[in-house]
């Protein structure tokens, strides 16, 4: 899994949450966590050929990037 699908994986999750969430402000918050994960999916396809040094997503989801 690339670090932009890690990214997506976790935007999808939280969107999930915020689904099962009544409280509107908490639903914006998790909303809110969902396009910054976009976000940083977007920014790592852009900087893919880079060669990234510390990566702090690696390792989150139980897995390497490669």
């Amino acid at each position: 899994m690339t670090r932009a699908e890690e990214y997506r994986y976790l935007a999808t999750k939280v969107r999930a949450r915020a689904s099962d969430e009544e409280s509107p402000i908490a639903k914006a918050g998790w909303e809110n966590l969902a396009s910054s994960y976009i976000r940083l999916a977007e920014q790592s396809e852009e900087s893919d050929p880079i060669d990234v040094f510390y990566d702090p997503i690696i390792g989150i989801l139980g897995g390497s990037r490669h």
